[in-house]
């Protein structure tokens, strides 16, 4: 019905839209195709993210909390097969944060009374690693100089001073940074900023030259990926990886992609492991005498309720309640905010020193989980 209205009542451009067997496709990325084309593309993108919203986590979270008001989620090491934890029943790890109106959901996650959230995230992290595994020297040492790795990046391919490069650049620049990983194309690039195809291609081309250990690394990992059936992380970890010989060239292609990152994304899952492990055993030996409230672990308070808790005359300085991908949630009494935030940045930017390369920590406290 939709397809009717936008290609043949309205009779929006079809060029460059996909066709299945049905008819021509409505899916997101057709949607994006055809905005400005006429008002009611933004409005059904509109009324599409509400109703998900509405049926996903408005009406779905609340009939799940038990009799605390707590909301519990399933933390699995065996689902994603780069090594990373994932949620299940609710997904926690996929609350929306990139809409405004998707972050309101997270401020209905509140922590207990007289306590706060306070998240860490590592900065930058899968592109560090991949400077460590790739042994960019270049990469490593902009890193260790604190240098805004978009701007550097600009900066080289675009050949002008760091001084000069325009926010249009960096954000061009930071594209391809996090996206060359997972085996962006120059037509992907263009979509992504609007460059031309011919403008995206010479861009990537750049990259490559400047980036070189990048490029011989994942060509390498794709290398060793079908020769040797597998990858594995910096510790060792292993993915078997018999996509790469699929004689169906998609699967191929998601196989090679998949091989290439998986080091760098399983790296990083280790590492997070790792370092929970050790704020765990941080929070514990940093106890306080007092009548902290016990939160329970892998829960979450939603707004407008107030689970009463018993006090113990020893209780940790805060609790992980969250872990997602790169960050960890802490719930904490509100004056040991600082405590948690330093101990933290302190856990997590030295987790493991032998990389050699400058792990970056970003804290924020907030008295819900939209400001954090």
């Amino acid at each position: 019905q939709l397809a009717d209205v936008l290609y043949g009542k309205l009779a929006l451009p079809t060029l460059g839209i996909k066709k299945g067997k049905t008819g021509y496709s409505t899916g997101q990325k057709e949607l994006d195709k055809l905005r400005g084309q006429h008002p009611v593309v933004e409005l059904v993108e509109q009324w599409r993210e509400v109703t998900k919203l509405q049926n996903t986590y408005v009406e779905a979270l609340p009939k799940l909390i038990d009799k605390k008001s707590r909301l519990h989620t399933d933390f699995r090491q065996d689902v994603a097969a780069t090594g990373r934890l994932s949620s299940a029943d609710p997904n926690l790890q996929n609350i929306p944060v990139r809409s405004e109106l998707g972050r309101k959901i997270r401020e209905a996650f509140v922590p207990a009374k007289g306590h706060v959230f306070v998240s860490a995230d590592y900065s930058q992290f899968e592109l560090r690693l991949a400077a460590v595994l790739a042994g960019d020297k270049e990469m490593i040492k902009d890193f260790n100089s604190d240098i805004d790795i978009h701007t550097k990046t600009a900066s080289d391919v675009y050949g002008i001073p760091l001084d000069e490069v325009t926010k249009s650049q960096r954000r061009d620049a930071k594209v391809i940074n996090f996206r060359v990983l997972y085996g962006m194309s120059p037509h992907g690039l263009s979509q992504a900023t609007g460059m031309s195809f011919l403008d995206a291609k010479a861009f990537i081309d750049e990259y490559f030259r400047l980036r070189a250990p990048i490029r011989k690394y994942i060509d390498a990992t794709i290398a060793k990926a079908k020769n040797d059936g597998y990858v594995e992380t910096y510790f060792g970890r292993r993915r078997p990886t018999p996509e790469v010989k699929s004689s169906n060239f998609m699967v191929r292609a998601a196989g090679e992609r998949q091989a290439a990152n998986m080091p760098i994304q399983g790296t990083e899952a280790d590492l997070m492991k790792m370092a929970m492990l050790k704020v765990e055993e941080k929070l514990a030996s940093a106890a306080v005498h007092s009548g902290v409230q016990n939160v329970e672990k892998n829960d979450v308070l939603p707004a407008g309720s107030r689970a009463s808790r018993s006090t113990t005359p020893e209780a940790p300085v805060g609790v992980q309640v969250l872990q997602i991908h790169d960050s960890i949630l802490i719930e904490c009494p509100e004056k040991n905010a600082d405590v948690v935030s330093k101990l933290l940045v302190d856990v997590m930017e030295n987790i493991y020193p032998e990389l050699g390369i400058k792990l970056k920590v970003d804290v924020s406290v907030g008295k819900n989980w939209g400001e954090v």
